[in-house]
């Protein structure tokens, strides 16, 4: 079950989901697509750099400090983006490695196998 467009935009600040999205949870950060998940993810926060466009100033200055704002953002989060992907699983419940495991050691049937184990396991 997927969640709404706004408990997604909660997810992708940093909030946390109810019990009943674990195996989403699960799924989106173990899935092949993990890492654009998670620049999609990261899209949303760094959003806020588009508001440096109203300070007063030169357009050329606030265009640059947005875009400077903005990659290096970029930069630090895909250097972290795996212990970030770790951190949100732990929040949710589930045992720190899971997605290093799920992903390094398992084909795509397998997966969707621990996926589900583990979410039975973890919702009770």
């Amino acid at each position: 079950m997927r969640p709404s467009p706004v408990k997604w935009l909660w997810y992708a600040v940093g909030g946390t989901l109810p019990a009943a999205y674990q195996q989403w949870v699960l799924y989106d950060l173990t899935c092949r697509t993990w890492v654009w998940r998670h620049l999609a993810r990261v899209q949303v926060m760094l959003s806020v750099w588009l508001l440096a466009l109203l300070v007063p100033g030169p357009l050329e200055l606030r265009v640059s400090m947005v875009m400077l704002g903005y990659f290096i953002s970029l930069y630090f989060s895909v250097s972290f983006m795996e212990d970030a992907c770790e951190r949100r699983l732990v929040k949710h419940g589930f045992p720190a490695g899971l997605n290093r495991t799920i992903r390094e050691e398992s084909t795509v049937d397998q997966r969707a196998e621990l996926a589900a184990a583990y979410t039975a396991y973890y919702s009770r």
